[in-house]
């Protein structure tokens, strides 16, 4: 059996998504563990998901407590034995740079945050795993002696049993957001674009999945006479089911790499109006499959969703175009053989590190400091 740790941050989004699709569909040959890394003071959503896999382990804390304990918990809660170990966010990355581990440490690089990551601790990672060709050309960049230990591979998702369930042209097209409630993603455009079209007389049915820090002032923000309402489902079937009873996946998104969202809708026949960014989004959607349009600008959303109103053999034909896309290229079959195919050739990739042990947190982030002492100061002086 191939030993296989994976450090996942108790949040919801992309990444918690992208890493149980991974797991599920692991050979039989992998014993997996997940380390779930939980920072209970923030305020982010959290995704409380129990993964497949052999072993779980849960590593809480809080901001009040000295940065140090918790990078030793991180490593206690580490096998000794050698194996793939995959990181996703900057706690684990700090942890290795700390403690030596058995581990060949595979660096999932999503986005820009994980970029920065590498800048950081791209010496304490030994293989660079990136979703599109813009990170895979900007980690070249950054480490240009490094190419093959770099990796593009392509996430995928499951590929949906059931599709878009098609509208007549009499009725209002129904608008699906799908997302963390966060700004970051556009929430508070979708209301203006609302506006733009209650003003041209194109009356939609709005849908925004998901949960988030700003869920409640985003849902104030709406205009009463939009007909909009929220979900919150709790699996995936729950998703793709809501996803086949809408036309368009609108995404007005201002940071991203590969959005999983913009997968899962586009394999139900959903037809993406979203932010051009660079990545995963730039390289996905075009005009053969929707809309990839520039950040903030509210009219050409409105003008592309009254496009597909219009016009809804056109919608249909994209909505085809979309499912095939993510069938041929996104298959979650085809794309995780390609990871765990990587993960399997560990000892290979192994190299000497050279720890340089970088300053975490404040002043009251110290190896010599007792965390109760820490936490007692900051709870005092708050």
């Amino acid at each position: 059996m191939i030993p296989i740790t994976f450090f996942i941050d108790n949040k919801l989004g992309g990444v918690s998504s992208l890493n149980y699709n991974l797991i599920r569909y692991a050979p039989s040959d992998f014993k997996q563990t997940v380390i779930h890394i939980e920072d209970t003071s923030s305020p982010s959503a959290k995704a409380n998901i129990s993964y497949p896999v052999d072993k779980q382990e849960y590593i809480k804390f809080s901001k009040k407590e000295n940065a140090y304990a918790v990078l030793k918990k991180m490593h206690l809660a580490l096998s000794e034995k050698q194996g793939a170990l995959v990181l996703n966010y900057g706690s684990e990355m700090a942890m290795l740079d700390h403690f030596p581990v058995n581990q060949t440490t595979y660096q999932l690089v999503h986005d820009d945050y994980n970029l920065n990551l590498s800048k950081l601790y791209g010496h304490v990672v030994d293989v660079f795993i990136c979703h599109n060709a813009f990170i895979e050309a900007s980690l070249l960049k950054l480490f240009p002696d490094r190419q093959s230990d770099i990796f593009f591979l392509s996430h995928g998702v499951e590929i949906p049993q059931i599709n878009r369930m098609i509208n007549s042209m009499d009725e209002p097209l129904r608008l699906l957001f799908l997302g963390r409630l966060a700004t970051s993603k556009g929430i508070y455009d979708l209301p203006k674009i609302a506006e733009l079209l209650r003003r041209n007389n194109v009356y939609v049915k709005w849908t925004c999945v998901g949960a988030g820090p700003e869920a409640s002032t985003f849902k104030e923000s709406w205009h009463k006479d939009d007909d909009v309402i929220f979900l919150s489902p709790t699996t995936n079937e729950e998703v793709i089911q809501i996803c086949s009873q809408n036309d368009v996946f609108v995404l007005p998104t201002k940071f991203e790499g590969t959005p999983v969202s913009l997968l899962e809708t586009m394999s139900a026949g959903l037809v993406p109006v979203i932010t051009d960014l660079p990545g995963g989004i730039h390289e996905i959607v075009n005009s053969s499959v929707g809309f990839a349009l520039p950040i903030d600008d509210h009219k050409a959303f409105a003008a592309a969703i009254i496009d597909l109103d219009k016009n809804r053999e056109k919608l249909n034909v994209l909505s085809k175009a979309c499912q095939t896309k993510i069938k041929n290229e996104f298959n979650l079959v085809d794309t995780s053989k390609k990871y765990y195919e990587l993960f399997a050739r560990f000892e290979a990739f192994r190299k000497e590190k050279k720890l340089q042990k970088q300053k975490v947190g404040s002043r009251l982030d110290h190896p010599i400091i007792p965390n109760t002492v820490t936490q007692l100061i900051r709870k005092f002086s708050r």
